[in-house]
């Protein structure tokens, strides 16, 4: 039998149905944020905040345990729940394409061993797939011989693999080949968080270990850890009809979900209630656990106002999307944070806002140099953080700015 190469059309396989199917929000970024990836100075050590040991699962035993719901692969959409015990959806769904899978799989039956996975224990005692979630799925989709694509589901036989095994589904394995498949034993580290300072060192863990060719992102990680009030009120938040107009469609990275939490978690640092420090990962995740149970005193205050920004950016165009982009094509993180809070302080502290009014204050920042330096260079150091949060609340407040030019 001849190998099937993946460019030659098979004409028993719809042109766009083979691929297993993905998130159906846009994976693109169309963020510019240089200081995303900051180094924490003081990362938390994990002897001090988590305890791990080591068990090895055979593959019969992992797809037993997915199915009663011991180990759990959650996924996350915008408007997704999922019951993990705090620790909300957050895997993008199956990104692995049809070749993948099925050489994955091929690597289980010609008897190479497979990379282990990393498990999260839960209150519940289930477990939370921390990484290793692609080779799971794979794995239960195998044995239960189909997996999901575009156009509904598809019969998972195999393909790209050698000669041997080509058109094999789990059911027509021959018995030695199936004995084979079931008794490989995959390696699993079990981490178990301590109570304090649990979820950082998770968070620190995953930032370590997710280092493959579909990495998750800081706010998708977020979100599983720091399930809670909070993390569902941002969600409420990402869903008003202005925001979504100024920003665009749903990012898979849960980039639109990042910069509202920003906004949030940098109000404080509009009244000198709260001084921001470095990195900003770090800043969003200290906020969530803060708040992790019970919003902020004033989340309807919080809610109103956003709502009113976000009609204010708007207002300002058609769409008001160049109102976070600052002349360019990339939405600027840091530029975005600053006019959320600034507006948001302005409305708190009574200011009467509008089209007119909110413009000029574009204008006036869009002409600070320093303020485009604050949101251009090393955005995530203190004193640039507090520069154009200042900078900001004095324009929509309708003071000038030419001294800091």
């Amino acid at each position: 039998m001849t190998q099937i190469d993946e460019a030659t059309p098979d004409p028993d396989v719809p042109a766009n149905g083979e691929d297993p199917l993905e998130s159906t929000v846009s994976e693109a970024s169309d963020v510019y944020d240089p200081d995303a990836d900051s180094v924490d100075a003081a990362p938390v050590r994990a002897e001090d905040a988590l305890r791990y040991f080591g068990a090895d699962f055979d593959v019969d035993g992992l797809v037993r345990r997915l199915e009663k719901g011991t180990f759990i692969i959650p996924t996350f959409e915008p408007a997704a729940e999922a019951d993990t015990d705090g620790y909300e959806g957050f895997q993008r769904g199956l990104v692995w394409k049809k070749r993948q899978m099925d050489r994955f799989i091929e690597s289980i039956l010609l008897g190479y061993p497979v990379p282990g996975v990393f498990l999260v224990e839960l209150p519940s005692r289930r477990y939370l797939v921390l990484d290793g979630q692609q080779r799971m799925t794979t794995l239960h989709s195998f044995v239960h011989g189909k997996y999901r694509t575009a156009g509904g589901s598809r019969k998972f036989s195999l393909r790209y693999v050698g000669d041997v095994f080509q058109g094999l589904t789990y059911e027509s394995l021959p018995p030695d080949a199936r004995r084979l498949f079931d008794n490989t034993f995959i390696q699993a580290t079990i981490v178990v968080p301590k109570e304090n300072g649990g979820k950082k060192a998770i968070y620190a863990l995953f930032e370590r270990i997710n280092s493959g060719g579909t990495n998750l992102r800081p706010q998708q990680i977020r979100v599983a850890l720091f399930a809670g009030a909070t993390v569902n009120f941002v969600r409420e938040l990402n869903q008003n009809e202005d925001w979504r107009s100024i920003f665009g469609p749903h990012n898979r990275d849960l980039k639109d979900h990042e910069l509202i939490l920003r906004a949030l978690s940098l109000m404080p640092t509009a009244s000198g209630g709260h001084v921001f420090k470095p990195p900003m990962a770090k800043f969003l995740n200290e906020y969530l656990e803060k708040h992790e149970a019970q919003l902020p005193s004033d989340a309807e205050g919080i809610r109103d106002r956003f709502a009113q920004a976000c009609r204010l950016l708007r207002s300002t165009s058609e769409t008001g999307r160049e109102t976070i982009r600052l002349g360019g094509r990339q939405i600027n993180a840091a530029h975005t944070d600053a006019v959320l809070v600034g507006i948001m302080s302005a409305l708190e502290a009574g200011k009467e806002l509008d089209k007119s009014s909110v413009s000029a204050a574009l204008a006036a920042l869009s002409d600070s140099s320093t303020y485009r330096r604050a949101v251009s260079e090393s955005t995530s150091h203190a004193d640039q953080v507090k520069r154009r949060i200042d900078l900001s609340v004095r324009a929509f407040r309708g003071e000038s700015l030419a001294d800091e030019s």
